[in-house]
């Protein structure tokens, strides 16, 4: 007696801890079988109604389903009536095929052979068996033919739909006539009660299965006008985008066709001086040294032009060819600086230099890194009138070097600072020349691995930066 009381005290101290137990254990397991379910819901949804199906895959898909689900439970409730074993066997003939099909259509990709098979098996022999097997016109089995011309319609196409519907009707029309005038050949049902029965069933089934293929075609429907809106919103933006580089590389042709013509007259007109020149006598021969040294850098100008654009195809078709090495930064500016100024400056400027000795060597290519320094050298001296450049060297704490050219000249404004690295772009006026040099600067350098960014205030100055890395991890 005693040992029961205490088992009594024990079972009534754990009973909370046991109830508590027995709940989290139950919600936990009705929660796994949720998401399990969820999950197989949202799978058989992805895999056969997908809205980025085809209509007719869908309904196709729709059709095998519902003659799975509707051949079975018909089937099911056929059975529970009497007399009615054809209604059973044809109902469940309907939802083996409807499932081989499905699963044939699925593997095979073949809908419209399946669709077919469909039509001629169930709607052109199944429907009409099932017409006299379930009573006839009296029963509502004739409403089952409003399924068949719906779906035939959305799963044929065009010559084929038409030929099938033409073939249904033909063949519906003769089973209404058949049972109007020979009613001994639809099955009679036990009571007026079953005839009911299987009038709400057919007519609830075809308004169901109506108002879902409606539903689907209505939102195939839209979703491809959203993808419709979607397409022409993307190819308005790629439009003005073409137009924006046809209207840059227009006024790309335009300004190579200046910078050009400006030393070719310049060339035809020195030419001409010195001809005449050479026919007066005594000579001048400090002139004539003067219009040849001129011509010359004319050209070496037109050079730089068409070095320019043969940068500009190559770094396009993606054939921009480094050949590294290793260099001293800081000697490497100065010589470019000693000899591009005197080429370069015409507004009297004064180069400051900032270059410590001492730093690592940099893996970079010693021509393109030059080409780089040329450009922007050259844009800081057509920007500054009897100013300063300065070129900066210094490094930073993760193993780079960074160059910086400074003007105090004429700055940018901030639209031109923002787009400068990009293609064809100009200022439109001489200094910025033909829109590429800075394009072909970004791309080298980060070819490079590197990086390359402007800082520039109109009327205050321009500062161009770009980093090397030291190491030649990179290729």
């Amino acid at each position: 007696m005693v040992i029961i009381k205490v088992l009594c005290c024990f079972g009534n101290l754990f009973q909370p801890v046991l109830q508590n137990i027995f709940s989290f254990a139950i919600g936990r397991f009705l929660y796994y079988k949720g998401e399990q379910a969820m999950r197989k819901v949202k799978n058989f949804i992805d895999t056969y109604f997908n809205q980025d199906l085809d209509l007719q895959v869908q309904v196709y898909n729709l059709l095998a389903f519902v003659g799975i689900t509707a051949g079975i439970g018909i089937a099911v409730l056929a059975a529970t009536l009497k007399n009615n074993i054809i209604i059973t066997l044809i109902d469940c003939s309907v939802a083996v095929l409807s499932y081989i099909l499905l699963r044939v259509a699925e593997k095979k990709k073949n809908y419209h052979f399946c669709s077919w098979i469909f039509v001629i098996v169930v709607f052109f022999i199944f429907f009409p068996l099932l017409f006299f097997a379930c009573g006839g016109y009296k029963s509502g089995a004739g409403y089952s033919f409003i399924i068949a011309f719906a779906f035939t319609s959305i799963l044929l196409d065009r010559y084929e739909r038409i030929a099938a519907l033409a073939l249904e009707f033909i063949i519906y029309v003769i089973c209404l006539l058949i049972d109007f005038y020979h009613p001994e050949t639809a099955s009679a049902l036990p009571a007026d009660s079953d005839y009911l029965f299987f009038i709400i069933i057919n007519l609830a089934i075809a308004c169901i299965l109506i108002i879902i293929v409606l539903l689907i075609r209505t939102r195939i429907f839209y979703n491809h006008q959203a993808q419709i809106r979607e397409l022409n919103r993307e190819l308005e933006a790629r439009n003005e985008t073409l137009a924006q580089y046809d209207s840059m590389k227009s006024d790309f042709l335009a300004t190579v066709a200046h910078e050009i013509s400006t030393p070719l007259a310049i060339i035809s007109a020195g030419g001409s001086d010195t001809l005449d020149l050479l026919e007066e006598t005594p000579l001048k021969m400090d002139e004539i040294i003067e219009n040849v040294m001129e011509s010359e850098r004319m050209v070496k100008l037109i050079d730089v032009i068409l070095l320019d654009l043969m940068d500009t195809v190559a770094i396009e078709k993606g054939r921009v060819s480094l050949n590294r090495q290793p260099v001293n930064l800081s000697e490497f500016l100065a010589n470019i600086c000693n000899v591009q100024q005197k080429k370069l400056d015409v507004n009297g400027n004064e180069v400051i230099y900032d270059l410590p000795p001492g730093l690592p060597e940099v893996w970079l290519d010693p021509s393109r890194v030059e080409q780089v320094m040329i450009n922007l050298l050259s844009n800081a001296f057509r920007h500054t009138q009897s100013g300063t450049v300065t070129v900066k060297l210094s490094r930073t704490d993760n193993s780079r070097q960074v160059v910086r050219v400074i003007d105090n000249g004429a700055g940018m404004e901030p639209e031109i600072a923002k787009n400068i690295w990009k293609q064809y772009i100009s200022t439109k006026v001489d200094s910025w020349c033909h829109g590429i040099g800075l394009y072909i600067c970004h791309r080298i350098i980060v070819a490079h691995g590197g990086e390359i960014w402007v800082e520039s205030e109109k009327g205050v100055g321009t500062t161009i930066c770009f980093s090397l890395r030291e190491e030649a991890k990179y290729d």
